[in-house]
């Protein structure tokens, strides 16, 4: 028995009229049963399970069931009443109508998958493996092709043709397929190839200057790679970019035992000069001259023995020992990864002096402490030159004292 007859049933004689309220009541139910079965999952089921899903010792129940989870289940589970009390009644818009049903439940399938994808890739991302291995990329591509074939679905749902004469009927359009998911397509090849060639991971600080990206990386996708900045600003790169146009990858450093120091300061000329007998006397109370003063000092007496005048003889330079001072005193310093290479060395002078660069790696790769650690090496160097008789080049410098002496008097 169905609508009409129970309603005939009740006295309603006009057939025309038993068939139409029958029509109406069973949309009415059916409609009010859907709006149930969606009120019935999202706020009744959804904050049950969710709150029984924190309270569970696992962590991947509180990433998979979440409020999206539960809402789109609801959009799935609605039509799919609908459409089930609709069955129950005869009307000739009832075809089209179920149609439209059908493909609402089809996306909305396809929805419900997607929410289940996005938790799986959650759950994934608590692991420390995400961060070198990503797989929202594929899973964007897994969603490309329901959604694709979703579309497809429907098309077959209202035409009744055959998928197979769709697809056939679809190259002809392949050409404007793929202009239109032109960046799609370029994203595909180049996600794969980030990931094949570990050329970024989640987490790393890449520098992109024609991007204008300088700092992490949050997310990797389909068609973008989102950066940011240590401004706090986001900057979206194309993914194709990244494989396209050069970058920047700071994770070497991390995964290496120091991060560098490269820094100079420049020597004014002419405060070098060879050391006095006082000069020398003084700079053997250090500890960590003294050894080497007292080496070079025998090998430049040997050699000098053998010369004839002066101006052949060896002597000890206030910047060549300096430098050694710079030397010893970094492998001395607790902050400073003797294991990794470390030095100081003279660069090409210029109109500025005498660059005397400082080259090695700190043992603390955070950059507040990085910058701590080469802040007080600098402070050192500045503050000891004078000890050595040296004066840092800056423009606009007072002139030395004894400048002053021979102007004045």
């Amino acid at each position: 028995m169905n609508v009409k007859d129970i309603i005939l049933g009740w006295g309603i004689a006009d057939e025309a009229w038993a068939t139409l309220l029958a029509v109406i009541l069973t949309i009415i139910c059916s409609v009010l049963a859907g709006v149930a079965m969606f009120y019935l999952t999202t706020k009744a089921i959804a904050p049950l399970v969710i709150r029984l899903a924190g309270r569970t010792a696992t962590q991947w129940d509180d990433m998979m069931f979440d409020r999206k989870f539960f809402r789109r289940l609801g959009m799935l589970l609605a039509p799919i009443v609908v459409s089930i009390g609709l069955g129950y009644v005869e009307w000739k818009y009832m075809p089209v109508t179920q149609k439209f049903l059908q493909t609402w439940i089809t996306f909305a399938a396809v929805r419900m998958i997607a929410a289940i994808l996005d938790g799986a890739n959650r759950i994934y991302e608590s692991y420390p493996v995400s961060r070198n291995k990503p797989i929202k990329v594929f899973i964007q591509v897994v969603m490309i092709f329901l959604y694709c074939a979703a579309t497809l679905v429907a098309i077959q749902i209202f035409t009744g043709k055959e998928t197979t004469a769709l697809l056939a009927g679809l190259t002809a359009f392949a050409a404007v397929l793929m202009l239109v998911f032109k960046d799609t397509i370029l994203g595909l090849v180049a996600g794969i190839q980030l990931s094949a060639n570990k050329m970024v991971n989640i987490g790393d600080w890449i520098e992109m200057p024609s991007s204008g990206a300088d700092g992490d990386v949050l997310e990797i996708n389909l068609t973008t790679v989102k950066v940011q900045n240590w401004n706090k600003t986001i900057t979206t790169i194309p993914t194709y970019k990244m494989v396209s146009e050069s970058f920047t990858n700071w994770r070497g450093m991390f995964d290496s035992g120091g991060r560098r120091i490269k820094r100079a300061v420049y020597v004014d000329i002419s405060s070098v000069h060879y050391l006095t007998e006082g000069e020398l006397a003084e700079l053997r109370r250090s500890s960590l001259l003294r050894n080497y003063i007292e080496q070079k000092m025998d090998e430049i007496e040997a050699h000098n023995r053998q010369r004839e005048t002066e101006l052949d003889e060896r002597r000890l330079t206030n910047l060549g020992t300096f430098r050694e001072y710079l030397e010893k005193w970094i492998a001395n310093n607790p902050g400073i990864n003797t294991d990794m290479i470390h030095m100081v060395r003279q660069l090409q002078p210029g109109p500025t002096g005498i660059p005397l660069e400082v080259y090695c790696f700190t043992s603390d790769k955070r950059w507040v402490h990085h910058e701590k650690v080469q802040a007080d090496l600098f402070d050192h160097v500045f503050a000891v030159m004078k000890l050595f008789n040296l004066r840092p080049f800056q423009f606009n410098a007072a002139p030395p004292p004894e400048v002053l002496e021979q102007k004045w008097g």
